[in-house]
């Protein structure tokens, strides 16, 4: 009896073996037959600037005409904002952070979307624009976007160590933040948004004669956003009262049709860019600048407290079909 179990045992194996009866090999290929779930999705989110429904750009050719409450026509000088705290809204209504990929326009949590080509009264820009922001999302189905416009005071680089961001010397930090021309000196931070117009007729002041400093002729409207009532140095921090940071959420947003517009018109739908009332030329985010109020509350922030507006809602970042 035993020499028949032994044989009998011997067999059962020599036939499991016959048969390719190798448990942890049957396992293996039936694991490596499964697809692979990706647990994150790339994300690329166009972004575009319009005037009355067509492309905002430099160059003579490309006057805008039709701006503001005089109808004016005037040439791009200068389009560029910061992005920050970008997310997408899930079919479950949550906020989903997007991880941007680091290159030379974003970077920190922070993207530079740029749509100035230094050609034309833009001359003073760069010959690249930037119009898309690309990055990571967990996978799922997402259905609108938020962000913030500007730049938030610190951040994280890329080792996770805690950095300032708003308030960091242009010369100690790296892409997109080491840009002079968004640099806000007088204020201890950036611009924002750096929104400038060269209107055909100028820019006339309250008494109706050209608006001037250091007795030359000013040609420009602009629009500067960015923190103000700032101080502070760089060994104690800085501290603003008015953070003038933006909130835009934007639904029924699908990234993969749809792009998110910046709509100059609609910026400018309550302002004269032909004249200039009081203090900067346009509006340099003054607090009694008469300028100002008007371009705030497009972009749905109170002037006078530099937070969200609790009356007005942004009008100048809509969605639209590619």
């Amino acid at each position: 009896m035993r020499i028949l179990s032994v044989m009998t045992s011997v067999s059962l194996g020599m036939l499991l073996v016959a048969c390719g009866g190798n448990g942890s090999e049957t396992n293996s290929n039936t694991a490596n037959s499964l697809p692979v779930v990706k647990s994150t999705q790339d994300v690329a989110i166009s972004f575009a600037a319009q005037a009355n429904g067509a492309d905002v750009k430099c160059g003579a050719v490309n006057e805008v005409a039709n701006l503001g409450t005089s109808n004016k026509t005037a040439q791009i000088q200068d389009l560029r904002f910061y992005i920050s705290n970008l997310k997408l809204i899930n079919s479950k209504g949550e906020a989903v952070a997007v991880s941007l990929t680091a290159n030379d326009y974003q970077d920190f949590g922070v993207a530079l979307l740029d749509f100035e080509d230094a050609t034309g009264a833009c001359s003073a820009g760069t010959a690249d624009t930037y119009t898309a922001i690309t990055g990571t999302v967990p996978s799922d189905t997402y259905t609108g976007i938020e962000f913030s416009l500007g730049v938030p005071d610190t951040g994280t680089d890329a080792i996770g160590k805690s950095i300032a961001l708003n308030h960091s010397a242009i010369t100690k930090i790296t892409k997109p933040l080491d840009i002079a021309a968004m640099d806000w000196g007088w204020q201890l931070g950036r611009k924002f948004a750096k929104i400038e117009l060269q209107p055909t007729s100028g820019v006339i002041n309250q008494k109706g004669t050209p608006d001037t400093t250091d007795d030359a002729v000013v040609s420009s409207w602009v629009v500067h956003i960015g923190s103000t009532n700032c101080t502070g140095t760089d060994a104690t921090g800085y501290s603003c009262t008015n953070a003038n940071l933006a909130n835009i959420t934007l639904n029924n947003f699908e990234m993969s049709k749809q792009t998110v517009v910046f709509d100059l018109a609609a910026l400018l739908a309550n302002s004269d860019i032909g004249i200039n009332q009081n203090g900067a030329v346009g509006c340099m985010s003054g607090a009694t600048d008469k300028e100002c109020p008007a371009l705030f509350e497009a972009f749905g922030l109170d002037l006078a407290t530099g937070n969200g507006s609790a009356t007005k809602t942004q009008t100048v970042f809509k969605v639209m079909n590619k």
